[in-house]
């Protein structure tokens, strides 16, 4: 999502507005990416609530890496697949340390989805927010602004002509610029779906969830999110236990970025109940922080899970995109009530 509620002047300021400025052209050689630290003050900061810090890169201002809004990691680790909000796949390769850190991004080959067509469309139709990889190998996209979810085929990306799913009951009425920003496939296939909303400080966001053959909008059940205060979802991630991880993003003038990872336990996940998860992670000055909205989850060592998130620079020469991943210890999910 590009946030653009602020003044121009503003964005000369802060980084806390997306379109303010020209973005850089696909064209010319690739910047590599570049180890950054989670805490500056602190280089060797180990952790952030539950999560252990596995390492950061800024990712090149060039070759169509930019405006990053949904993150697919392979089990192995070694390749990524994003999407960004002007309606293009970024596909890449992942290199990690003799410890397992995450160290380098490379390899990008970016390509643009194709989209559906409707007269009833107005403005952009490739506003892509979110990316989900399905158990029978095809792949999910929501776009905003015109709002709809489209199945595409592919083996390694989303690639070809794409299948419009039946879209929630409500959705239409969604602001434009606050679709479906977290979209996630459950482990048992089922398809959870969270409106991002409009940025008035309510808690509470509409959210669906549907059988795994969907067919028709009447599948799709109502259900709620509740985030923390100020903060929106802008991306899901299932987990092997059936629950979900949820990253949520705050922006404000005086506090600048932030964004918190979220557990959602499996027995939320039901039409009708509300869904108020746990907070594993802040980020938040002094720490790295940036517009986050694509989450990824894999195996990890141990039975441990390794979490990546990737931020939306907005195509801003304010704001970067980042990579980051943390690893989540098998211990560290609680169980909690579920519709509290």
């Amino acid at each position: 999502m590009r946030l653009r509620t602020l003044v121009i002047p503003l964005c000369a300021l802060l980084a806390v507005a997306g379109g303010c400025a020209a973005v850089a052209g696909n064209g010319g050689p690739v910047e590599p990416s570049v180890p950054v630290a989670l805490d500056p003050d602190r280089p060797a900061h180990p952790e952030v609530g539950a999560l252990r810090f596995r390492g950061a890169l800024r990712l090149p201002d060039g070759a169509g890496v930019a405006g990053l809004s949904g993150l697919w990691v392979s089990d192995s680790g070694d390749r990524f697949v994003a999407v960004s909000d002007n309606g293009r796949s970024v596909a890449g390769r992942l290199s990690y340390d003799a410890q397992g850190r995450l160290a380098g991004a490379g390899n990008y080959d970016v390509r643009p989805l194709i989209l559906d067509k409707s007269p009833d469309y107005r403005g952009r139709r490739n506003d892509s927010e979110d990316l989900v990889r399905l158990p029978d190998g095809g792949w999910l996209v929501p776009f905003e602004r015109n709002h709809r979810i489209l199945r595409y085929d592919g083996v390694d990306r989303p690639e070809g002509t794409p299948r419009k799913l039946p879209v929630p009951p409500g959705l239409e009425n969604a602001p434009a610029n606050g679709g479906v920003e977290a979209l996630a496939a459950l482990a048992d296939g089922r398809i959870l779906a969270i409106e991002e909303g409009d940025d008035n400080g309510v808690r509470e966001r509409h959210a669906w969830i549907a059988p795994a053959d969907l067919k028709t909008r009447g599948d799709w059940q109502p259900l709620t999110y509740r985030a923390a205060p100020r903060f929106r979802p802008t991306a899901a991630a299932p987990l092997p236990d059936g629950g979900m991880l949820v990253l949520e993003r705050r922006v404000s003038l005086l506090g600048g970025w932030a964004a918190r990872i979220v557990h959602v336990p499996a027995d939320s996940l039901r039409g009708g109940a509300t869904m108020d998860g746990v907070e594993l992670a802040r980020l938040e000055p002094p720490l790295l922080t940036d517009n986050f909205e694509g989450l990824a989850v894999r195996p990890g060592p141990d039975g441990d899970l390794l979490v990546y998130i990737v931020s939306d620079d907005n195509r801003s020469p304010l704001q970067r995109t980042y990579l980051m991943m943390f690893q989540l210890p098998a211990n560290a999910l609680k169980p909690t009530v579920a519709g509290r």
